[in-house]
């Protein structure tokens, strides 16, 4: 796929020095649950490329052909929903790239799923990533704790 700014390709093996510089970024990884181990690290990585269940992609500069981040559609954490994740490197926050890259993957991914609805969960603290997802037109469903900390959920119907 492709948006003015970027390009959104399936990760393959070539990305798994971007896929780790992601992974172990320290602002990334903020709201995530900060960092993890070099071995939970790596087996992501595996289990992300290999993983056939799921739907990721890179995005990356079409002008640079820079790694920005990645975007994912995987099974929620319960019942048979499916929930949207997204993570860029830091310099490229606040750009517009995730909302960009969002608005063609969503479609996309719903359809090669065959999903009608999708969910996205964020720590509350996390005010950009809501901004983000009530831009991309999510509907907020309802608040809960996980991981230790308040997040919220929303939803997008097609």
């Amino acid at each position: 796929m492709i948006t003015q700014r970027c390009r959104l390709v399936r990760p393959s093996l070539s990305d798994k020095f971007d896929l780790i510089k992601l992974f172990s970024n320290e602002r990334t990884r903020r709201f995530l649950g900060g960092r993890q181990s070099d071995e939970a690290i790596k087996a992501r990585c595996s289990t992300l490329l290999a993983d056939t269940a799921t739907y990721h992609t890179t995005v990356r500069s079409m002008q640079t052909n820079e790694f920005l981040g990645l975007l994912g559609v995987s099974p929620y954490h319960e019942g048979d929903d499916f929930e949207l994740s997204y993570e860029f490197l830091p310099e490229y926050w606040g750009q517009g790239y995730a909302e960009e890259a969002l608005k063609a993957f969503l479609p996309a991914a719903m359809q090669a799923l065959e999903i009608s609805t999708l969910l996205a969960e964020t720590q509350l603290q996390n005010t950009r990533s809501i901004r983000l997802l009530q831009k991309l037109g999510m509907q907020h469903l309802h608040h809960l704790e996980r991981f230790g900390e308040q997040q919220v959920v929303y939803q997008l119907a097609a």
